[in-house]
């Protein structure tokens, strides 16, 4: 737990600078967490499987270093990305498969297209406020589920996926979640930006629904990391795992947070 509790308070000032400054710093971050997601991602599949892993890599470099094209021209890059992967299974047959196809592509999109949500609700108008919705609605649901569940929690959520992990503690974290949420726009409407005041039953609705999508993120992982017969994706935040243990509920709030934007902008105007 100790070692635990330090690599949070190491890295959590990590995370914040990186939110604030936003702009290319942000894209160049969530680069490097997903090329070490997807580095992950290929690690736990080495004994069965054989991604075509430059190819992967590759993927995520063009992704984001034309980050802003993608965004206008995604099908036309995920056609073309898919035309070149099934080309090399051609040249290289019978080396690689389909399924090897499937899981070099499965973990770019699982990696860097889901990170990506980040950088573009930081990008938008009043991204500041949107962007920290999304530590509040995973690691926010997580810690207050986790402090239910040691406390009151009695029927198990999921054991075949995650044994710890409790209805009573589930049901905690996304009210919790809901909580921190409302507290953190009275407090980000008192300072500045007053005029997103009118989202707050928005909000509120956006981090329960993104909070119980955070905790099935996580379960997905879980399932993810069993099928491959792994406890963790990696080492490399001790206490924690790997980037994908610490970020994997991230993955599925970025996008739903991102939703409620749009959703947001469509019902104001």
């Amino acid at each position: 737990m100790l070692t635990r509790i330090i690599t949070a308070v190491l890295g959590i000032p990590l995370v914040i600078i990186v939110l604030l400054l936003g702009g290319t710093w942000l894209k160049v971050a969530m680069l490097v967490v997903s090329g070490i997601a997807l580095y992950e991602m290929y690690h736990v599949m080495r004994e069965n499987y054989k991604p075509i892993k430059w190819l992967g890599y590759s993927v995520i470099g063009m992704y984001y270093l034309f980050f802003e094209w993608v965004q206008n021209y995604f099908l036309i890059f995920i056609g073309l990305i898919v035309v070149l992967l099934l080309t090399v299974m051609v040249i290289k047959y019978p080396k690689y498969s389909i399924i090897d196809v499937a899981l070099t592509l499965f973990p770019v999109l699982y990696t860097s297209l889901l990170f990506s949500f980040i950088a573009l609700i930081r990008d938008i108008e009043y991204g500041m406020f949107w962007v920290w919705l999304i530590p509040i609605s995973s690691w926010g649901s997580d810690t207050c589920a986790y402090f239910t569940g040691i406390t009151i929690g009695k029927h198990k959520l999921a054991p075949q996926l995650s044994p710890k992990k409790t209805i009573e503690g589930s049901i905690g974290g996304v009210l919790g979640a809901g909580v921190i949420g409302y507290i953190y726009t009275m407090i980000y409407t008192s300072y500045s930006s007053a005029e997103l005041r009118g989202y707050m039953v928005l909000v509120v609705i956006a981090v329960i629904l993104s909070a119980i999508l955070s905790q099935i993120g996580d379960l997905a992982a879980s399932a993810i990391k069993r099928y491959f017969k792994e406890k963790d994706f990696g080492y490399l935040l001790p206490g924690h795992g790997g980037i994908l243990d610490r970020f994997d509920s991230l993955l599925f709030v970025a996008p739903a947070i991102y939703t409620a934007v749009l959703v947001a902008e469509n019902i104001m105007r």
